[in-house]
Parts: C-alpha cells; structure tokens; sequence
C-alpha cells in the first residue's frame, strides 16, 4: 500500500513539474506571435474566388488523439505530455477549441485574405466528394477549392534544454473546379528540425515553423500555374 501511495505521489509531482514548466514557458516574458504574423504570406496573388478547405486525415486520429492534438513536449526527466492546439500553437482563448485543422485553415484565410486574396473557409471535417465541392464552390459563389489533406503534423519538443526540435509534417493537396473535377493534385512529407532560441518561446517557434511549411505549401509550381492570375 506504501509503495502505491508514493508510486501515485511521484506520479503526481511529475505531471505537477511539467505543467508548471510548460506554464512558466509558455506564459514567461515573451509575447505570443499575433494572429496576423503567423498568417502565410505568399509571393503570388489570385483574385479568382477560392475556397479553401483543410481536413485531417493523421494516423493520430485513428489512434484515439482528438484533433486538436499536434505532438509532446518532454519536461522534468524526460516525460512526455501530449501537446494540444490551444495553448501551444492557438493563443486565443476564445478559439481554444480549434482543432488543428480549423486553425490552419483560419490563418491561411487571414493570410491571404489581408493580401487581397478572394477566398473563403469551408470549415469541413472531411475532404468533399465531387458532388459536395460543386456544391460548395455555388455556395459560396467560387471558382476553385483548394483542399489541403494533413496526412501528418507533429512536433516533438524538450523543455529542459534549448537546442531543436522535430516537426513531422504530410500533405495531400487538391485543386477541384465547380464541376467537382481535379484540376491538379501533389504531396509531399517530410520533417523540419528547428533550431530554437533562447530569447523565444516554444509556442512562438511553432507558430513560425508551421507558418513557413504552410507557405512552402502553397509556394509549390503546381499551386501556382493554377491559382494566379
């Protein structure tokens, strides 16, 4: 029984450890990055209607994470925790139930959108079926869907030290026209590994990494010849 109890004590200064340490990181001096500047930003325009969509479709999901999971932080000896949307990557309280893919799709719409951009967000759960995207595109009055598939989207980052961190990213993307047909298709995976700094926050080096994959994203030739003008 004494072995138990100091098992579970152990257990819960551990986990006590860690999210005071997360706290202390993520609440510190630093400011977290505005939604504004971790918006994509791109070196082409398309002012042709758009709407954008962005699904999930992680082997995380199927694994029981919920979607608003990203990755783990390791704190105090190495033990992970399970990081979520809001607070490592959304800082909005008022948007803390933003799953992954409803805050992505949110700051490409403000990123682009600030540009001039023409485009809406479809807030979809799932990638729409030929009949659904026409259906969308009249609704909303669009020319093209752009449908971003994340097939991975993971950080892995250890508090106790300031060095790098792992960013594990997939992507499928789909260009479809009002009559529900591909127009083009591309994917790509891949990890980044981020150096981090020892003036920066966690959170604000996540913003910035997923902010420079998303632009490397729509960056791509075959994005591109289709969307600009």
């Amino acid at each position: 029984m004494r072995t138990d109890r100091r098992r579970h004590i152990g257990s819960a200064l551990v986990a006590a450890s860690l999210s005071l340490a997360a706290s202390m990181l993520l609440t510190g001096c630093v400011t977290p990055i505005p939604l504004a500047q971790e918006a994509p930003d791109l070196s082409f325009k398309s002012t042709r209607p758009l709407v954008v969509a962005v699904t999930d479709e992680r082997k995380y999901l199927a694994e029981g994470k919920p979607p608003t999971f990203i990755g783990r932080a390791h704190g105090v000896f190495g033990v992970p925790s399970d990081m979520q949307v809001y607070p490592w990557f959304v800082s909005d309280k008022a948007k803390k139930d933003q799953t992954l893919a409803q805050a992505i799709e949110d700051r490409i719409v403000v990123g682009l959108g600030d540009e001039g951009w023409n485009l809406s967000g479809a807030t979809r759960a799932a990638r729409p079926a030929a009949e659904q995207a026409a259906a969308l595109l009249a609704q909303h009055k669009a020319q093209l869907l752009v449908d971003l598939a994340l097939t991975d989207w993971f950080v892995s980052v250890n508090l106790n030290w300031v060095g790098a961190f792992n960013f594990d990213w997939g992507y499928r993307v789909e260009v479809l026209d009002d009559k529900g047909n591909v127009v083009t298709t591309f994917a790509d995976s891949g990890r980044d590994v981020v150096d981090m700094k020892a003036d920066e926050s966690p959170q604000n080096m996540i913003k910035m990494a997923f902010r420079e994959r998303l632009i490397k994203i729509l960056e791509r030739p075959e994005l591109k010849t289709v969307l600009a003008d």
